[in-house]
């Protein structure tokens, strides 16, 4: 199978169904830890999963690889981080604030083999080019546990598959999509939310997809 470009992208995002509206605005309740002692209410993302990549999200990583044709593949990324706002009872804003990118990255973009931590090299699927990404951030207007992700994205170019592995929270919303040679929109993943309290701690909830390449 021959292909040239995969555009890959990851959202975390606070859906309406785990908000309350505040005047116009879907809403996060947030408990301030700290003196005043009181319900704050922060924005979420004003929509369900979404396949659109300029949907609003809390964090959005996404990579796009080129020269999968070739010998020597490269990348591109683009980290985003949703605007935040706090809102009043009545929905008006308060504050705004974007969190920093700095943590979210795309990493060694490689062959077939991965580094084993345990000394050595580990063979993978023969032929087929990987990175590695992570993500972390947390609401800037309060302090909160950070949002984090991390994993491996394969692309197996002899079979025409793609397959994506590694771990969320389990909070907020996470989706993935990825588009082969600028074509159509692929659904790799839609993980619902469990809790808030999920955010306390790395990323536990792990997550393995495999989807075949359509061209």
């Amino acid at each position: 199978m021959t292909f040239d470009s995969i555009r890959f992208w990851l959202n975390a995002f606070i859906p309406d169904s785990v908000c309350i509206l505040k005047g116009d605005l879907f809403a996060v309740e947030v408990p301030s830890s700290t003196p005043p002692f009181q319900i704050r209410f922060f924005a979420g993302d004003q929509r369900s999963f979404s396949d659109d990549p300029e949907a609003l999200s809390r964090m959005h990583s996404e990579v796009t690889i080129v020269g999968l044709s070739s010998d020597v593949p490269q990348f591109i990324e683009n980290p985003i981080c949703g605007e935040s706002l706090e809102l009043d009872e009545q929905g008006n804003i308060l504050q705004r604030a974007k969190a920093p990118t700095d943590r979210m990255k795309f990493v060694n973009l490689r062959g077939s083999q991965t580094v084993d931590p345990e000394g050595g090299v580990i063979d993978g699927i023969s032929g087929s080019v990987q990175i590695d990404f992570f993500g972390s951030a947390s609401l800037p207007l309060i302090a909160a546990p950070d949002i984090d992700y991390s994993g491996t994205l394969v692309i197996d170019r002899a079979e025409g598959n793609i397959l994506v592995s590694g771990a969320t929270n389990g909070f907020p919303a996470y989706e993935m999509y990825c588009s082969i040679d600028g074509g159509s929109v692929v659904t790799l993943a839609r993980i619902a939310p469990i809790s808030p309290l999920e955010l306390i701690g790395s990323e536990s909830q792990p997550f393995s997809i495999s989807t075949r390449i359509v061209l």
